[in-house]
């Protein structure tokens, strides 16, 4: 039997950290399920996949130590719609008790043994301390660019991680799109190369704190640690492609375009674009580049959009929503596109770079026998 009393806000925050590890679909049941269990003084929350796990800790009152197992998306609705201070529970063989002031729920659950081993603790003295916020900063940079779960290069599948004593380089591509930031502010005094999950990543990006996050690489694992929650995660096989030479290293003819401009009229020229290729020509001119999109079913769309070009007149044509993707995680209110020809793969800059940071994406072009 266990029983504990704990503070509702509470309760409902170390839900949230660790429910997003849940599976959304699974044949093992034990997965679909958040484990809670007292130590000390306090509670620990964890869910997993078995792949990503996340662990956190809580205060609460302890009446009886113990652990239980509960259907985890039913426990956090449950909580979510409690209304007072309290959340009171204690279990009775195969049935667990919540009640908070005047509502109670009784859920079916499970013992410790039915749930999978959490992963080994880490000591301090083999973690690395990093900023967060400049670590979530280079993962939304560049986490937009990893490849879907059907790709069959499962090292596409995850975002590569490279910490030293010099910089923070993150890199993904799905060998379409690639972006690739390195930061200098962040070093570490050990070396890590990895390719990351994006769920593990992802759960990171919730964890908001003015605390640093420290990181750990035991074998095939890594693991990030903010306060009192954790995230483990299984590494992804590698070796991850090598990206340096997919970069292009003649495209010198520059367009400088303002950033909103031409995410505006992307926007406008998706409505129009084939739905299968989102298919968009840009011709490039002098100080100027016309967007063009076309579809036999709705119709053809064009807008000028003002720039900055003196080079020889170019067309290109792009996945317009890849284009989008790499504006919508730029800062700079001007960008610039590196070109070379309309077969070459093209780079896209922020004018003006955060200081310690190098930022680079690079988009290929399409081809397409329904050109505009």
């Amino acid at each position: 039997m266990v029983k504990f009393l704990v503070d509702h806000k509470t309760f409902l925050n170390g839900l949230n950290a660790v429910a997003s590890a849940l599976p959304p679909k699974t044949s093992l049941p034990s997965l679909s399920n958040i484990l809670l269990e007292t130590d000390g003084d306090q509670l620990r929350l964890a869910a997993t996949d078995l792949d990503t796990t996340v662990v956190t800790l809580i205060p609460a009152t302890i009446s009886s130590q113990g652990a239980v197992a509960l259907p985890g998306k039913k426990l956090l609705e449950i909580v979510r719609e409690l209304s007072g201070s309290d959340v009171s529970i204690s279990t009775t063989g195969s049935r667990t008790s919540i009640s908070c002031e005047k509502s109670s729920f009784t859920l079916p659950c499970s013992s410790r043994d039915s749930y999978p081993s959490l992963p080994s603790s880490v000591s301090d003295s083999d973690k690395i301390g990093l900023p967060l916020n400049l670590v979530n900063k280079a993962i939304k940079k560049t986490a937009y660019a990893v490849a879907g779960a059907s790709e069959i290069r499962a090292s596409l599948t995850g975002l590569f991680w490279k910490l030293n004593s010099e910089s923070l380089e993150m890199v993904a591509t799905d060998g379409h799109r690639l972006a690739k930031v390195k930061m200098s502010e962040i070093t570490g005094d050990s070396e890590i190369e990895a390719i990351l999950a994006p769920k593990a990543l992802n759960l990171l990006l919730k964890l908001s704190s003015e605390q640093p996050v420290f990181i750990s690489s035991q074998g095939t694992q890594i693991s990030f640690h903010v306060d009192d929650t954790s995230i483990y995660s299984r590494m992804i096989e590698g070796p991850y492609p090598p990206y340096e030479k997919v970069i292009p290293q003649g495209n010198n003819d520059i367009l400088k375009v303002n950033r909103e401009d031409i995410f505006s009229a992307l926007k406008r020229m998706r409505i129009i674009a084939n739905p299968a290729t989102h298919q968009i020509m840009f011709t490039v001119e002098h100080n100027r580049v016309i967007l063009q999109a076309e579809n036999t079913d709705a119709g053809e769309a064009r807008e000028d959009v003002e720039a900055t070009y003196d080079k020889d007149p170019l067309q290109i044509a792009f996945n317009g929503n890849l284009i989008m993707d790499i504006l919508r995680n730029m800062n700079s209110e001007n960008v610039l596109f590196h070109l070379h020809d309309s077969s070459t793969a093209v780079i896209i800059t922020e004018e003006i770079q955060e200081e310690g940071t190098d930022y680079l994406t690079l988009v290929m072009p399409v081809r397409l026998p329904d050109t505009v």
